[in-house]
């Protein structure tokens, strides 16, 4: 038998939330399907702007996401919510009453189901991979990564920085938000992805990944590559123990301490 889960949140919140998967199955012995609940109504502050419109998780984002926690030694199965009986209401922690803008969004989960706390696991659990070969263009721990949602944008920060680098970066996200990273980053290039499982392993062999608070930034996390945080001060909920900038000083302090400018 396995533990059934039940999440309706964003791809990010899904990621962050295998800790919490994981000391399930740890306390219970057994593997975990888990159900995600597509077109959830999402609301956001009118300044925001969310990549799939109105909704946290639709049809393609489910595609792109199953084969990333597929691969997980511990999950059976990620199948779409249909109203099927559930062990776990991930879901649970959004009526605890505690403030969604700040805290660690690994450690919500705590909260509803205070029992996991027992066999909590700060861990990594995508296993980073080499990628490229002699034929590519792209060579391991020889480019930079950057994504940059439309939320969660820190204004203190400018990113033509990056322009003073002299390896490669590469923009992983929508077209509109290349668009605007393009504008400040003069050769910048859109590296598009099958799947979120080559994101992972994109993302995973770089020499170091810069993002906001992002699903992307989620999955950097969960491999522990060398990465580089951009906090939003009006909602500090991504706690990572990699680099982080929350203003200019901080960001040129991460890019000198990798020798990339």
């Amino acid at each position: 038998m396995n533990l059934k889960f039940k999440h309706s949140g964003n791809a990010g919140d899904i990621i962050y939330s295998l800790n919490a998967i994981r000391s399930a199955c740890e306390l219970n012995d057994m593997n975990a399907v888990l159900f995600l609940k597509l077109d959830e109504p999402i609301e956001l502050h009118p300044q925001f702007k969310h990549p799939l419109g109105g909704v946290m998780l639709n049809k393609y984002m489910f595609d792109n996401l199953k084969p990333l926690l597929i691969e997980l030694d511990f999950i059976y199965d990620v199948m779409p919510y249909t109203n099927q009986k559930v062990d776990y209401d991930l879901d649970l922690f959004r009526k605890v009453g505690f403030n969604l803008g700040a805290g660690d969004i690994k450690r919500w989960y705590l909260y509803a189901y205070p029992e996991l706390q027992k066999y909590y696991l700060e861990k990594h659990f995508f296993v980073s991979q080499t990628i490229g070969s002699k034929n590519s263009p792209i060579r391991y721990d020889n480019y930079i990564v950057v994504n940059r949602s439309e939320r969660y944008n820190n204004g203190q920060l400018d990113y033509s920085i990056l322009n003073n680098v002299e390896i490669p970066i590469y923009f992983v996200g929508t077209d509109t938000e290349f668009n605007l990273m393009k504008a400040k980053v003069w050769d910048l290039k859109h590296y598009k992805v099958k799947d979120f499982l080559e994101l992972k392993d994109f993302i995973s062999a770089s020499k170091l990944f810069i993002g906001n608070q992002s699903m992307c930034y989620a999955i950097a996390e969960q491999t522990g590559c060398n990465r580089l945080l951009e906090v939003y001060f009006s909602c500090p909920n991504v706690i990572t123990k990699g680099y982080e900038m929350y203003n200019q000083e901080g960001f040129e302090y991460a890019l000198k301490q990798n020798n990339l400018i």
